[in-house]
């Protein structure tokens, strides 16, 4: 019997999750994050805007230029020998072009990996420094882009 009910309660609910809509969200941060000196907490909201329009069907579901506040969930700090710094987000919260607010549940790992080199001087740091001591992550704004899937 309670194999039966398990078989019912599959076949109700996995269909809706295997067949959810995932609409792609490119958001670029707004504000410098970095985590030298501590600048950033496990909490902290960190905030990036919407890059693109987003349609859902063929209507507009979130406007271009649209704040979106990332929740830093966890924080390591950089250590000693290619140990890098690296910051976890797991949640972000927007406003749909209707006034809702929606929270769009989708892990991203910034590292010093995915930042940007600005000159030599920083690229060698983040190749050859890593021997001695890992990387700090330092994001200026405006300089990179990611991506977040919303389930529809």
């Amino acid at each position: 019997m309670k194999k039966i009910l398990l078989l019912l309660i599959c076949m109700i609910f996995v269909p809706q999750i295997a067949f959810a809509e995932k609409i792609p969200v490119k958001i670029t941060p707004i504000q410098e994050i970095s985590t030298f000196n501590d600048a950033i907490e496990v909490g902290d909201w960190i905030k990036f805007k919407v890059v693109n329009d987003v349609y859902y069907g063929n209507n507009l579901y979130i406007k271009k230029d649209t704040i979106v506040t990332g929740i830093v969930e966890s924080l390591h700090e950089n250590g000693l020998i290619a140990d890098n710094a690296e910051i976890y987000f797991q949640e972000f919260k927007l406003r749909t072009v209707d006034g809702k607010l929606i929270t769009i549940k989708y892990p991203l790992y910034l590292n010093r990996s995915n930042s940007v080199c600005y000159n030599f001087l920083d690229k060698a740091k983040k190749y050859v420094g890593v021997i001695f001591k890992g990387n700090e992550v330092y994001i200026k704004p405006y300089t990179t882009t990611y991506n977040l899937i919303l389930n529809k």
